[in-house]
């Protein structure tokens, strides 16, 4: 089975995706912020990551959202690719092109359509495996492919 991290300060966004995956068939690990995200992602090691951009600080303020801070300390780790799928609220018009630059596999804005996100997280768990750290994203799938808009 695979295992999805959900990194998101929101306890309803929280709540309604762990409910959506675990209906899918896919195991969850939730963290309300970028320190407990790491932690659980050191620990358990997640197929996928979906993380929300505006986390409450780390440890330094990201002038775009913690979140890009969480993305590149989860690239940093060293092992085997994490893909990760960046969601989030905000409508500032370079945050696509900050998630590209950290290499996301993914970029949905809220409210974003469940079944879009369920299709797309399939596609690049199933391409995942042959991704390397740092590559682009899986054949057939691109950021703005991804793109849900409200």
């Amino acid at each position: 089975m695979k295992t999805i991290l959900i990194v998101d300060d929101d306890a309803q966004i929280r709540l309604a995706l762990s409910v959506r995956l675990k209906a899918a068939g896919y195991e969850v690990l939730v963290a309300k912020d970028g320190q407990e995200g790491l932690k659980l992602a050191r620990i358990n090691w997640p197929d996928l990551v979906l993380l929300d951009i505006n986390l409450p600080l780390i440890d330094i303020w990201m002038p775009l959202g913690v979140g890009y801070s969480v993305a590149r300390r989860l690239n940093g780790m060293g092992r085997e690719c994490m893909p990760i799928i960046f969601i989030t609220a905000s409508r500032k018009s370079n945050l696509r092109q900050a998630a590209q630059e950290v290499g996301a596999a993914g970029f949905f804005e809220k409210p974003y359509d469940a079944e879009e996100l369920l299709t797309a997280i399939a596609k690049i768990l199933k391409s995942a495996g042959s991704r390397k750290p740092g590559a682009d994203a899986p054949a057939g799938i691109s950021m703005k492919a991804l793109q849900i808009r409200s």
